[in-house]
């Protein structure tokens, strides 16, 4: 089976007459949703809760294609992207094992990269999957003796590894676990602190039925805190202080996706996410994906939450490696002050 079945459609059309009727109420729900989400009392209250969260690296959007939609993706992500998303997204499109590589283009020159793998296990009855991703810099070391530079360099790396396990319940209700393991290194090379821990993922996504819809319920990166196993040592006073841990950026997520307009070879899906942030303000995301033949897209989103990195807009196609056929996917996001990100995509079937 090719990868482009990552591109297939699930569920039965609905007849033409329906599908006009309803897309005024689906955009006016929409649109109401839009203009509901920027409350100013809730930012205020949530804006407390910014920066008190640790491994915040598991909060940037990887994968291309979800990136050009705002983040509201859950709903409809399939296949091994689904392994760092939403686990039972692997339930959903290529048939047999497939694979995944992305890059990230963040600001200050971080480079980001990953790699994700899923397969089904019929015997079991169920759906597995794999994947790695990293972040990794160095900066020059500098003191208050040595404000120019002592001559070193320190090290940041972010590691995640991730294991899902993904089943379906019945022929519309699909349910999966992720395990992640995250390592976080602060410097280590220059006596710095590492900290790390394991995150569960859990995730389901039920097939509605009426214009291809999804619904989908996420909880990521839910685990005990992260604990620096170091302390620091003032060079002026010579104390000696522990590391405080904090938690992880636990996130739940309620997303829905629907096609509201489908005709002959074009089909239009909206997509938007409710998201919950124990880190952050409560918020909305939302994208449309314009899809022509099933193999072309044009892709467009929106984060409500961000200051920077707020708009994205991105591209999908088919391509050929070695006789087989693959989905490639690059998103641009407006980063403001921080600078533009670009983010690749290159997923294929085995």
């Amino acid at each position: 089976m090719h990868a482009d079945e990552r591109f297939r459609r699930v569920g039965a059309r609905t007849p033409r007459s329906a599908r006009s009727s309803a897309l005024p109420a689906f955009l006016g729900a929409l649109l109401s949703a839009l203009l509901a989400a920027p409350c100013v009392a809730q930012t205020d209250l949530g804006g407390q809760r910014v920066a008190t969260s640790s491994g915040t690296f598991l909060k940037i959007g990887l994968d291309a294609r979800g990136a050009a939609l705002g983040g509201a993706y859950a709903p409809l992500v399939e296949g091994p992207a689904a392994v760092l998303v939403n686990p039972a997204g692997v339930l959903f499109g290529p048939t047999g094992p497939a694979i995944q590589f992305g890059m990230v283009r963040w600001p200050a020159d971080l480079q980001i990269g990953l790699a994700t793998f899923s397969m089904p296990i019929p015997s079991l009855g169920v759906h597995v999957g794999a994947g790695v991703a990293w972040l990794g810099t160095t900066i020059d070391e500098t003191t208050e003796y040595y404000p120019a530079g002592t001559g070193r360099t320190v090290g940041y790396s972010d590691l995640l590894l991730a294991g899902s396990l993904a089943r379906s319940f019945t022929d519309k209700l699909g349910i999966g676990v992720s395990v992640k393991y995250l390592r976080e290194d602060l410097g280590g090379n220059v006596g710095g602190p590492v900290a790390q821990g394991l995150l569960v993922d859990a995730g389901s996504v039920y097939q509605i039925g009426w214009r291809n819809s999804r619904l989908s319920v996420t909880l990521s990166d839910f685990g005990s805190d992260l604990n620096p196993n170091a302390k620091f040592q003032s060079n002026v006073t010579g104390g000696e202080v522990s590391y405080t841990a904090f938690s992880p950026p636990t996130r739940f997520q309620l997303g829905l996706a629907v096609d509201p307009w489908s005709r002959g070879p074009h089909r239009l899906t909206g997509t938007t996410v409710i998201l919950h942030q124990a880190d952050n303000a409560e918020t909305l995301r939302g994208g449309l994906e314009y899809r022509f033949r099933e193999s072309y897209a044009l892709r467009t989103g929106y984060d409500f939450s961000a200051d920077e990195m707020g708009l994205s807009a991105g591209l999908g196609l088919l391509v050929r490696l070695g006789g087989q056929r693959g989905a490639f996917d690059y998103t641009w996001t407006e980063g403001g002050h921080l600078g533009t990100v670009h983010r690749l995509s290159l997923g294929f079937a085995l």
